[in-house]
């Protein structure tokens, strides 16, 4: 991250930043939900409008717990500074109360409110559980063909993800092979959102 950034916003508080990358998760999420590629490939028309809406919630659930495990993963990787250490591991565990309390903000009632809590806690953990085994799938891999770059981290991220949100948007009905159109199209998206945050998670 740029010098200058760094002090001009070494003082920020650990919500600021999750606020600022929640609107970018918010953000991404719209654009691929309106995109006429991905409504075409989700029948979108075809669905109805509570169906619509669940297909929402899972592009946007997918996107703030994607910042979730970005943060996670550079901790991990200790590519944190060791006096940001602490104010990342606040601000990763603070999203799911911030967005939360955004949506609280836009006037949602509490029992969706809590909905909305327990559905980040639960992607949360099912993709951190996933990570685990397509690490593990990947690594039988790189024993066999030891030429390959399989264990790359973003890459088991961005896979793992993907293949996720792809299922809960089809409801498990949608096939998981690497060139399905769908798990093409929903890859693009997480590796740009990637791209976008990167630098900026972690300074």
């Amino acid at each position: 991250m740029n010098i200058i950034f760094r002090k001009l916003f070494k003082n920020i508080p650990p919500e600021k930043e999750g606020e600022y990358l929640l609107k970018r998760a918010n953000a991404s999420a719209y654009q691929v939900f309106i995109d006429s590629k991905f409504r075409q490939l989700v029948d979108f028309d075809k669905q109805s409008q509570v169906e619509q809406d669940r297909i929402f919630n899972e592009l946007v659930v997918t996107a703030v717990v994607y910042i979730m495990l970005m943060i996670d993963s550079k901790l991990n990787e200790e590519r944190v500074k060791p006096e940001r250490i602490h104010f990342w591991m606040k601000l990763r565990d603070m999203i799911p109360g911030l967005y939360v309390n955004f949506l609280k903000g836009l006037g949602i009632a509490g029992e969706h409110l809590n909905i909305w809590k327990k559905l980040i806690d639960l992607r949360w953990s099912e993709h951190k559980g996933e990570q685990k085994n397509t690490r593990s799938a990947w690594a039988r891999e790189f024993a066999e063909h030891p030429d390959k770059n399989v264990l790359n981290e973003t890459a088991v991220r961005l896979e793992t993800v993907t293949v996720g949100v792809m299922l809960h948007i089809t409801r498990g009905q949608a096939k998981t092979n690497a060139d399905d159109p769908l798990r093409r199209h929903l890859r693009t998206w997480l590796s740009t959102l990637e791209y976008k945050l990167w630098k900026r998670v972690g300074w």
